[in-house]
């Protein structure tokens, strides 16, 4: 199965409300590509309410926020640590796609080891500092709270068609009383 049905057999799940298997089937595509960061932003995408496991996820992309670094630092302090949770293979020698990706993996490698990743293709990004995370959107504000309805009440008057079977039912019960009483 290609990552492209995969990642779409996910959101399917997403939308139905099944998270669990959304999100069984994205580690599964993440231990087949390890190094896919569209796997790794959709992880990101299904942790949005966890800001510390959206910033893992989120780590090596453009989208990563102030927010999701700091939950993220905050809950894996040591470099090393925060290196080891990436599950990136071998980030020594195996330099991600991107040049954000592979900045900000570089500057974490460098903070963790002490040296910086032997990439030769791409020495300029082993040594670059990592970019600075985007600011987070400002949440909406809420809409003001509709007022209150105050209708007045009434009680409801029974239907029309119903006062002769009601009239019949009453004169039924009455010639019964009479003949029991007689």
């Amino acid at each position: 199965m290609s990552v492209e049905s995969t990642l779409a057999k996910a959101a399917a799940d997403w939308r139905e409300r099944r998270y669990g298997l959304a999100r069984r089937r994205l580690y599964g595509l993440l231990s087949s590509y390890p190094t896919d960061l569209t796997i790794r932003l959709a992880i990101a995408d299904s942790h949005g309410y966890d800001p510390p496991q959206a910033g893992r996820w989120n780590y090596l992309d453009d989208s990563l926020t102030t927010t999701e670094l700091a939950a993220f630092e905050e809950q894996f302090r040591d470099p090393a640590r925060r290196l080891a949770v990436l599950r990136w293979p071998d980030p020594d020698r195996n330099p991600p796609s991107t040049p954000t990706a592979r900045r900000r993996l570089a500057a974490l490698h460098r903070a963790a080891t002490g040296r910086a990743p032997d990439w030769p293709d791409h020495p300029e990004d082993a040594t670059a500092p990592a970019p600075p995370p985007r600011e987070p959107e400002p949440p909406r504000p809420p809409l003001p709270p509709a007022p209150p309805i105050a209708l007045p009440y009434r009680k409801p008057e029974p239907p029309a068609h119903l006062w002769p079977k009601r009239i019949a039912l009453l004169l039924c019960l009455a010639a019964l009383a009479w003949l029991y009483f007689r």
